[in-house]
């Protein structure tokens, strides 16, 4: 994939920033934007020939602005990276002195446990990305952030204290997302859809994947945005073995469903 064009959530020093160039080298070009919607614009609009937006961590679960734009967009699925997650405390002051501390939702949501433990009257800022959160602090002289060791790099900040998420094991992956998505059958597909509101709609598909002894991996529902109280479910699976029989069974998936997208397979 060298020569290609990435857009990704930044600014540079993100934790998708280091998944984007973990996936895909150097040997490409970066483009930053602000928000995961702009992702998926870059690539509608041809700046970008992929892009690389966090999907689901393993302490906040699903990011629902990724999973909404996969509803309400058709771009795919091209392949997942997963890469773990450590949150420092950066600041170029004593903790004491802290009164402000600067980061992503997500971040907070990881150490909440600590932050409520050795920082509890302390305010929070949310920022859109981590970087944005280490330029805040470098200008600061009572914040710090949460992030990467990146960001302390990259902005002149000392690390006060290293690995504060609560879940030590703490992994985010990352979609990499096209406009196309791959024809072979690789080890997991991911698909949309939606069912009529009546009894046992949802058993049903559900009932389908038991029969074809097939894992579900995930799980989820997003609100559809249509009409009150109607759903989008995101359902990541193993595929079969059997790529004719996978495909029979997800036939009879899309049959079953008011609304259905593959979004693809990796």
């Amino acid at each position: 994939m060298n020569n290609s064009k990435i857009a990704y959530l930044g600014p540079e020093g993100t934790f998708t920033h280091q998944a984007a160039l973990l996936f895909f080298g150097n040997d490409n070009k970066f483009i930053p934007v602000s928000r995961i919607k702009d992702v998926f614009s870059a690539i509608y609009s041809g700046q970008a020939n992929y892009g690389v937006v966090p999907a689901e961590n393993s302490t906040g679960g699903v990011i629902a602005d990724t999973m909404d734009l996969f509803i309400n967009t058709r771009l795919k699925v091209y392949d997942e990276i997963k890469i773990s997650i450590t949150q420092n405390l950066l600041s170029n002051i004593d903790k004491s002195e802290i009164k402000r501390i600067y980061s992503h939702p997500q971040s907070f949501a990881q150490c909440s446990g600590y932050l409520s433990s050795y920082f509890p009257d302390v305010e929070l800022v949310e920022t859109n990305s981590n970087t944005e959160a280490a330029i805040m602090a470098a200008k600061d002289k009572n914040g710090a952030s949460i992030g990467p060791e990146m960001g302390a790099e990259m902005y002149s900040l000392q690390v006060l204290e290293n690995e504060i998420n609560d879940n030590k094991d703490n992994t985010t992956r990352f979609f990499i997302v096209s406009n196309i998505c791959r024809n072979e059958l690789r080890s997991k597909s991911v698909i949309l859809f939606s069912v009529p509101n009546k009894f046992g709609a949802l058993y049903y598909i559900l009932k389908i994947f038991k029969d074809n002894t097939c894992n579900m991996t995930q799980i989820a529902s997003r609100p559809a945005k249509t009409k009150n109280w109607d759903y989008v479910f995101i359902v990541e699976f193993e595929n079969l073995t059997n790529e004719k029989k996978n495909k029979k069974m997800i036939e009879k998936i899309k049959r079953n469903t008011d609304f259905f997208d593959y979004l693809g397979t990796y």
